[in-house]
């Protein structure tokens, strides 16, 4: 299978805009990406609600912040639990903010086999890059934005949905779970204005920049 067209499905709420699971499923795209808890809560299990209709069920690569793998992969005592939650896709990819990543540890992860189908998102494919277009210092961009530059240097068509930067239009901040959006400005990690305007500048300056319609 080539690598010329993946699919980015963010966790906010606009995911569910359109009923285009069947399409999301289908082999129109060569790779499906989620994030984070979009699958499990925080405690590893299932969330109960299905959406599929919406947004299809199929993830190829799933991809975690840094926080969550330590959580899920090093501190917990079911060391069987990783494994469990990343034997469904092909690749998981972990991001580390620049600040906070260890070579060392990334070889590890990188090259164990104690971590099913784990590597990380290394500074080069991301933060390197983004600053360049979107200086986030001294915050760091999110998850997703790391994996839209991490994909971009990758495919030929990059394909977003579900990236709404916290937009107050929506009550939720993800179509999951039932918590309040807020602005993130006062954040000490992420910007939500940052996001916005990488999105737009790739949007508007890579033709290879695509939302989902």
């Amino acid at each position: 299978m080539s690598n010329k067209k993946i699919l980015l499905i963010g966790n906010g709420p606009s995911a569910l805009g359109k009923k285009r699971g069947e399409r999301i499923d289908s082999d129109e795209f060569d790779k499906v990406v989620r994030f984070n808890r979009w699958n499990f809560n925080i405690n590893g299990k299932k969330h109960k609600k299905d959406f599929s209709e919406y947004i299809g069920s199929r993830c190829d690569y799933w991809v975690i912040n840094d926080n969550l793998f330590t959580k899920w992969a090093i501190q917990d005592k079911d060391k069987n639990k990783y494994h469990k939650m990343a034997q469904f896709y092909e690749k998981v990819l972990v991001f580390y903010p620049k600040f906070k990543f260890n070579i060392d540890l990334a070889h590890t992860i990188d090259n164990s086999t104690q971590y099913t189908n784990t590597s990380c998102i290394w500074p080069h494919d991301a933060e390197d890059i983004i600053n360049q277009i979107v200086d986030f210092k001294p915050k760091w961009p999110t998850t997703g934005i790391a994996a839209i530059s991490w994909a971009l240097c990758r495919f030929e068509e990059v394909y977003i949905c579900g990236f709404d930067s916290y937009d107050l239009k929506y009550e939720s901040k993800r179509y999951f779970e039932d918590v309040e959006n807020k602005l993130t400005e006062g954040s000490i990690d992420h910007t939500s204005l940052l996001e916005k305007q990488y999105i737009k500048s790739g949007l508007k300056y890579l033709n290879r920049l695509k939302r989902l319609i």
